[in-house]
């Protein structure tokens, strides 16, 4: 499940969706602008997200950055809301952290964002919409 959730937030980065999450099969959802997935020195692989909206277990009110680990995230699901890289709210692509690691950043730049060429990923894990949308 871990890599249909890395596909997900790869998509999310590259077309800069948001995406709602669910993070140690916590009932509660988060939606994140996800901006970076990387290795970190441990091997672990981590996505750095600006939360905007939903749960926090450390009662923050959003927004705020967020760094979360992929092995505990348990659910994950692309949005139709588009994002806006948060330059301005200290997100650099060059960090140090992603020098060895990178995986996936968002653009530099304000391009336009390319559109997907293959339909919307499915949900990931327990999270399910509550209703179904009709084409």
């Amino acid at each position: 499940m871990a890599e249909d959730v890395l596909g997900i937030l790869k998509e999310a980065v590259r077309f800069r969706r948001c995406c709602a999450l669910r993070y140690r099969d916590q009932t509660q959802v988060r939606v994140v602008e996800p901006h970076a997935v990387y290795e970190d020195a441990s091997g672990e692989i981590i996505v750095d997200c600006y939360q905007v909206r939903g749960h926090s277990e450390s009662g923050r009110t959003p927004p705020f950055w967020r760094p979360f680990r992929l092995r505990k995230i348990s659910a994950a699901a692309l949005l139709k809301k588009t994002f806006v890289p948060r330059r301005s709210e200290g997100f650099s692509a060059t960090r140090s952290r992603y020098r060895k690691g990178l995986i996936c950043a968002v653009a530099e730049g304000d391009a336009p964002v390319p559109r997907a060429s293959t339909p919307p990923a499915t949900p990931v894990g327990p999270f399910r919409p509550s209703r179904t949308v009709r084409r």
